[in-house]
């Protein structure tokens, strides 16, 4: 049985190859630092000692990592700042790192309690991946949408209709919009198609108000600080959201669901959908889900990971793949 600190030093070197896989050498050089720090008992195991019996899917890693990040946005750690890229610093990690071991130090208590927050990034790049299928549904039936998301954090994939979407091939989407995905595709659906958005709602356990200040704080603190194309979308969607209201509910997907879907709904298309949600609930409430969705005349569009590979499907068919973040798009059908 590995002893408490090789788990969490384990999930740290986890997720500082990841991070490194998915473009932030920054996150990865301090998480390694950070793993080596916890293995010998220092400041890192003083705010993360207790996670260990955790499940892995729980990300400690970047909680750990967005409550540092929250306390240079809101100014707390000024001393960090110079080096994190989200607030004009040079990502210079090697340099940061010391400085970084010392804020677990002085602001021990703080991040500590922010670190037990669940994750929520509310990825609007996954907008991108679920396009397709949206534009098919609404290709197939000739209705309007009425599109239902759960695990939708703060809502903002909920508005994926008011964003512009442009390839080589073909755009989609408000050209206006302060939100636009001109790098995603590696090969877009069809994207002349025609889709109206009439009805939007969603749920999540501890849904976010991205238009507060409090909201827009947490949200740009869990995406990581070298990654500024992710944090302009971010900022662009929170704009959105200012204008663009979008319900979501504080329920649990499958209550949310077995309500929604009790009766069919005549004249749209009804969606439910959600992406990288599946991990983070229980066998129970996932054969509640499924069987919701089953006995509902609807449409179920999915982007979760599958042996290493990220798959959007339609009803159960494989229709494109992407990456984590929704970049990469390639629309196999």
């Amino acid at each position: 049985m590995p002893a408490p600190r090789e788990v969490l030093a384990g999930r740290l070197r986890w997720q500082a190859q990841s991070c490194a896989e998915l473009g932030s050498p920054f996150y990865a050089s301090l998480l390694e630092s950070a793993a080596a720090d916890l293995e010998t008992g220092g400041p890192v195991w003083d705010v993360l000692a207790g996670y260990e019996s955790e499940d892995e899917w729980a990300a400690l890693a970047l909680r750990l990592m967005g409550a540092v990040h929250r306390l240079v946005l809101d100014e707390t750690l000024p001393e960090l700042a110079p080096h994190y890229p989200s607030v004009g610093g040079d990502g210079d990690a090697a340099i940061a790192w010391p400085l970084f071991k010392q804020a677990l130090v002085d602001q021990a208590a703080e991040i500590r309690r922010m670190t037990a927050r669940a994750c929520q990034t509310n990825e609007v790049g996954r907008s991108a991946a679920l396009l397709g299928g949206f534009l098919e549904v609404a290709h197939q039936t000739g209705l309007p949408l009425r599109i239902l998301e759960i695990g939708a954090s703060a809502g903002l994939i909920l508005r994926w209709d008011r964003y512009r979407y442009e390839s080589p091939r073909g755009a989609w989407g408000d050209v206006d919009s302060p939100v636009r995905f001109d790098h995603s595709f590696e090969f877009p659906p069809p994207l002349e198609r025609f889709a109206e958005v009439v009805e939007r709602g969603g749920c999540d356990l501890n849904p976010i108000d991205p238009t507060s200040k409090e909201g827009a704080l947490m949200l740009r603190s869990f995406i990581w600080a070298d990654q500024l194309s992710r944090l302009s979308l971010l900022d662009g969607a929170i704009n959105v959201a200012s204008e663009a209201p979008a319900e979501v509910e504080r329920i649990d997907a499958a209550s949310f669901l077995e309500r929604e879907l009790a009766e069919p709904r005549e004249g749209v298309a009804t969606v439910v959908y959600h992406s990288v949600f599946m991990q983070y609930v229980g066998a129970e409430d996932q054969a509640r889900i499924k069987r919701a969705i089953a006995n509902a005349p609807v449409h179920y569009l999915t982007m979760e990971p599958n042996e290493g590979t990220i798959e959007v499907r339609l009803d159960g068919e494989l229709m494109g793949t992407s990456g984590a973040h929704g970049t990469h798009v390639r629309w196999l059908r």
